[in-house]
Formats: structure tokens, sequence, C-alpha cells
């Protein structure tokens, strides 16, 4: 979205419903046809940056570098114009992508949104973001988090929070917050976010974006600084499935395979488990979602999980212990630079015994082998992304299912948490506008695609799938 004169220097947001972006591949050919610069990208994003500076997406942004970057682009699209086709032309020449604060950019500050002393990390530059650049992205700005990516809100102590661009009363979801809300308002081609038990797949529900979580260990962490080693990844968010397909490749190292969905998928509903959570506005929008993939052909399978409820039995002690862990000497040294919510979490964390972690991890392991004994019986789950619409900002507590309290972090993360920590690939795409029981205006609501470990470019094909039938994509 780029800023106007009928809107500059107001505080009146457009109607993001409206938006629609073009993908990868259709600036590619307008780069390659002459129609669009990569310099003419980058000002695009810097003009929303400035409009949408009250949403507080970016940390840091160097954008008279940035320029000088997409300068070289445009030289190179002129060469490869000149001599080759564009298939040659590397897959992200003069695309700008911001990174979440959480890894390190070669001559930009990190901080993870938090004023405690960070664990040293012996590198430059991540790892993925080397990759980025190798296929010609144009590296331009660090975007703001939960406190290290602690947290599934977007509220922050010590940076303020990252505000919603449909709503700046509401969570942007977390902990990528800033990478989801910069994506969605315009500030750059995609960005780059990590995911312990949701935190791409949250923000980009909230925010009306792709967020793509692929199976542990596909793209490498080097660089970036951990949380929950056990249960840590990194991934795309984008506008579409098919530039996360772009930049997961691009990530990962390798050439995801298309496939050809050519008979109707098989989609797993985790019903009872569901029945017990969603909200009744979700539920609805759900059950629509379901008849219309149904009329396309998709056939669903009721599964059942029986340790489905135990997620938080696992997840919490082994996230929270690790955590600790990875912040320990700052910990001892600089407690005082976490906020108070953060440094009571870690401070938990330090209390469990090697015991409690190991009982854990033999949950886990348990909760594993159902997970993907039931995946056995179809292509993938489908299920709401969050069981709740986006909660305002400081909301703690939600209505569930049956009109009963639900603890908005359980509503949120409870979706998400369980696919981390298995390492599954799972993604979260647009689906639906939803008006939340305490407000007027329409959200977005994501819907989370769950598939088999290592076989993400299947998953994405499946993903690629469903957003045809819900949004014609």
């Amino acid at each position: 979205m780029i800023e106007n004169e009928s809107t500059a220097g107001t505080n009146t947001l457009p109607d993001l419903t409206d938006t629609k972006f073009d993908d990868i591949n259709s600036l590619r050919e307008k780069m390659w046809n002459g129609q669009l610069s990569a310099t003419q990208l980058l000002q695009q994003a810097e003009q929303a940056a400035q409009h949408y500076k009250q949403l507080n997406s970016i940390a840091y942004a160097d954008f008279p570098g940035a320029y000088e970057q997409a300068a070289k682009a445009d030289d190179q699209w002129a060469d490869y114009r000149a001599k080759s086709s564009l298939e040659a032309v590397p897959a992200l020449l003069g695309i700008p992508i911001s990174i979440k604060d959480l890894f390190k950019v070669n001559h930009m500050p990190m901080r993870a949104g938090t004023r405690a002393a960070l664990p040293e990390i012996p590198v430059n530059e991540a790892a993925l973001v080397t990759r980025l650049r190798a296929a010609g992205a144009i590296i331009f700005a660090k975007t703001n988090m939960h406190e290290i990516a602690l947290g599934a809100t977007g509220e922050n102590f010590w940076t303020g929070d990252v505000k919603n661009p449909y709503d700046e009363a509401r969570q942007s979801g977390g902990s990528s917050s800033g990478s989801a809300v910069a994506v969605a308002t315009g500030l750059g081609v995609a960005a780059i976010g990590s995911d312990t038990g949701g935190s791409v797949r949250v923000p980009a529900a909230f925010c009306g974006v792709v967020g793509f979580k692929p199976s542990f260990g596909s793209i490498p962490l080097t660089g970036g600084l951990y949380l929950s080693p056990s249960f840590d990844h990194a991934g795309p968010i984008t506008r579409n499935v098919s530039d996360a397909r772009i930049l997961y490749g691009v990530m990962a190292s390798r050439q995801p395979r298309q496939f050809d969905i050519q008979r109707p998928p098989k989609f797993g509903i985790l019903k009872s488990w569901l029945d017990t959570r969603l909200a009744p506005n979700i539920a609805n929008h759900f059950e629509q979602i379901i008849e219309r993939l149904s009329a396309a052909g998709a056939a669903i399978e009721i599964v059942d999980i029986e340790l489905m409820n135990r997620q938080w039995d696992f997840y919490m002690p082994i996230a929270r212990a690790e955590a600790a862990l990875v912040h320990k000497e700052a910990l001892r040294s600089h407690a005082n630079g976490f906020s108070p919510t953060v440094l009571s979490a870690l401070r938990s964390g330090a209390e469990i015994t090697a015991a409690d972690y190991l009982e854990a991890q033999a949950l886990r392991s348990m909760v594993r082998l159902q997970v993907e004994k039931a995946l056995r019986r179809c292509d993938g789950f489908i299920l709401p992304t969050s069981a709740i619409a986006t909660p305002l900002r400081g909301q703690l507590e939600a209505i569930g299912a049956h009109q009963l309290p639900l603890a908005v972090r359980d509503a949120v993360l409870g979706q998400t948490a369980m696919f981390s920590a298995l390492g599954l690939p799972a993604i979260s795409i647009p689906c639906a506008m939803v008006k939340p029981d305490d407000g007027e205006r329409l959200m977005p609501m994501g819907l989370q695609i769950v598939g088999d470990p290592q076989r993400d470019d299947f998953l994405l094909s499946l993903a690629q799938w469903v957003e045809q039938q819900l949004v014609g994509a």
C-alpha cells in the first residue's frame, strides 16, 4: 500500500481488505519487461514505512544502503535482459525483504526486542539471510518483535506494541509481529520470522497474510537467537502461498517439487478437540470453509488424538527450561534488562528439574506417534489458526466454545504450539474476515494446514489448492 496525497499525514488506515499485491513471479515479469524496477519497489516500501509508522513494525531500516543494492539489482536486470532469459535470473533479484530482529544481519544492529544482554552469536550474518542475498534479495530492514520471541501478542514493554493494521487497538500477533505487519501493509514484498510455538503463523493469521513454518531443521538457524532449540524454526511471511514456496526454497537451499493435486485431497479435522475450543464466530466460519472445500471435491476425515489436550504438559517445561538455559548469563548478570513478564517466565524455566524436562520429552515422543498415525489417514489437518478472533491489546481472557472463558494465550498458541513442538510443516493462509464479539471492524481469520514431517513441498502444493478454492489466488 503506497502513501498518496489523500492519505499522507493522516492516521486513517486504508481498507486493507481491498488490497491486492502482485506476487513475486508477477513482479519478476514486470521487471523483465521494464515496467518496474527494484528501485521503484524499494520506494514503495519506504513510502509504506512512513505511512504506517504508527504501527511500529520496523526496528531498524537502512534505506540508503538498500537503494545502493537496488541500483545494482537494476543493472543486473538490464544485463540479464540483454544476454539471457527470465528463467536464468536469480529468484529474488531486486525483491525487498525485511528480517525479524532475531537474526543477525551484516551492518545492522540486533536487539531481539529486549534490553537484556544477548548470548554471543559468533557470526556476522544469519545463514538464511546470506542465502536470501545470494538469490538477489534486498535486505532493507529489521522488524520489531515480542521480547526474545517469548510471547504471541506483539506487545513489547521496551520497544512498544506492534499494532494490527486492520485495527490498531488489537494485537498483531507474535512473536514475528513486525514481520507480518510489514507484509500486510506493503512494507516490502516479504519478511522472515521465527516460529517456536506459532510465532510465524499467529501474526500472519491476525494480519491477513501467509505464514509458513517448515519442517524442523529444514532452514538453518545459524546466526539467529534461539528461544527453545528443540522447537525453533525459521519461516517466511508472504502475500500468498506461491511466494512462501519461493522463499522457502531459497532459505532451505532446495527446489521444492510442485505437486499437481490431481485427486481431491483428504483433510483431517480434530473435531472433538476443536469443539471444546473454538469461539462460536470462528466455528461458524470454519464450518463454511469446510463446506466450500467439500464442494470443491475435498474429502473430510474426522480424526482424534487422545493426548492432544496434554500439549502444554510437555511444551511448557521444554520451552521454558531451554529458554532459561539460552539466557542464563543475562539472568545472572543483567536480569533487569528483561521486562517483568519475560523475566518471570525465564525464572520459572530455570526452576524446572532435569527429571521434569526428561518426562516432558518422553510425553512429546508419545504425542508425536499419535499425531503421525492420524496424519497417515489424510493428506493434512485443517483447523483455524486461532480459536478466537484477533484479541485486543492487553486482553487476557476471551470467550471460547460453549460461551466458556478461555485464556487468550491458550486460545491462540493452543492451536499452533503442538505442531512446532513436533516439527511438522504448517502454514496459515487467510480464509475469511470475522467480526470479533467486542468490536465492529472485520478482522482477518487464518486457516492452518498441517502436514507430514519433511513433506514441505507437498504441504505447499496442498495449501495452494486450498488458497485457490478460498480466494482464487
